[in-house]
């Protein structure tokens, strides 16, 4: 009998440990009182990047300009040589950076910086007062990346129209169409390779935040909550397994299980193109990826980046020779309908961390 009343005690405790709200992002509110270059930076960090390493800097000069730069310390070097990546994560932030500034009174003018003039400074932002823009900054703070399956309903054409707006470089392609099941399997199959590749797993395992300890240690990274590992699973990973557990042979399979029921169950796919692979169009497809995000999230529309047909070379030439016709595929999203968008939980460094304030 006794050992029945621990045996209930204990279930009850892991029950009970299970509904915390744990791994849920670390994400520091809003200074109370912040000054608008503060906020602005702030809405600015809650931009997407690769594997959430949030690879910027910021120095701030009074409200009159900010320079962007590049923290090449948190580069894929596996999976983005080229840091590809890294400047698209780059224009994400410049995004939200024109966003935000807007909505608080600012137009912003960006210069990207030509390879001769670039040293770690990315870009320049010149700013000016004005008229709020009235955009809802409540936009940022909702939008986030879902990796897990969409409903398989054809998105509506008016809606389709609403992502794309007037951006003539980005495709959208039916999951039930011949292109979208292309794009479907080479996705799949181009995961499977890189998920076998000894050096791009240890670079996963590297930005992996599995304990609520490392999430709020780091505050970046990609966390079980963000993985979408809930539950009693999610309390096991958060709570038993390392960092290096996500190179095991186990881990790697559950991923290549779950990127197949996510790859076949969408409404269809978003393919970003540009004209070359020079720095300026690398950060101009991260704006615009950062601005379809948003507007996906609006309308209850869950939105996963999926660029291993991008990042895997062999992949990346095949699919450019089948759909790649308006310009070079440097961003590949997976988009479906979800009765509700839950609430964001990568975690985000404060701003402190990020930006240099000089008066």
């Amino acid at each position: 009998m006794m050992n029945m009343v621990r045996f209930v005690f204990m279930m009850t405790a892991i029950v009970a440990l299970v509904s915390c709200k744990t791994n849920i992002g670390a994400r520091s509110p809003l200074s109370i009182g912040a000054g608008d270059m503060h906020k602005i930076i702030y809405y600015a960090t809650l931009a997407g990047s690769s594997h959430n390493t949030q690879p910027w800097k910021v120095e701030v000069l009074g409200d009159r300009e900010i320079r962007v730069f590049a923290d090449t310390t948190r580069a894929l070097n596996v999976i983005d040589p080229k840091k590809r990546e890294l400047y698209i994560s780059l224009g994400a932030f410049i995004e939200n950076l024109d966003l935000a500034a807007g909505a608080l009174g600012y137009a912003m003018e960006v210069q990207v910086l030509s390879r001769s003039e670039r040293t770690a400074c990315v870009a320049v932002v010149a700013l000016e007062r004005v008229r709020p823009s009235g955009f809802d900054l409540h936009s940022l703070v909702v939008r986030r990346t879902l990796r897990i399956p969409f409903h398989a309903a054809d998105i509506r054409e008016e809606e389709v129209k609403r992502i794309l707006a007037d951006d003539r470089q980005t495709s959208f392609f039916a999951a039930s169409t011949a292109e979208g099941r292309f794009i479907a399997k080479q996705t799949l199959s181009a995961y499977r390779q890189q998920s076998m590749n000894r050096p791009a797993q240890s670079e996963f395992a590297r930005w992996v935040r599995f304990s609520d300890r490392d999430v709020h240690l780091r505050q970046d990274g990609i966390t079980t909550a963000g993985m979408q590992i809930n539950g009693i699973k999610g309390f096991v990973v958060r709570n038993f397994f390392k960092p290096v557990d996500a190179e095991k042979k186990q881990f790697v399979q559950a991923g290549i299980q779950k990127t197949e029921k996510q790859v076949g169950n969408c409404g269809g796919w978003l393919v970003l193109t540009s004209p070359d692979n020079s720095v300026a169009s690398w950060i101009d497809i991260g704006r615009r990826y950062e601005r379809m995000n948003i507007i996906c999230t609006s309308l209850h529309i869950g939105f996963q980046p999926m660029n291993q047909i991008v990042e895997e070379q062999n992949f990346l030439e095949n699919v450019q020779h089948e759909i790649g016709k308006s310009g070079k595929i440097q961003f590949v999203a997976r988009i479906g309908y979800m009765i509700e968008i839950p609430p964001p939980v990568s975690p985000r460094r404060p701003v402190d961390s990020v930006a240099v304030f000089y008066k």
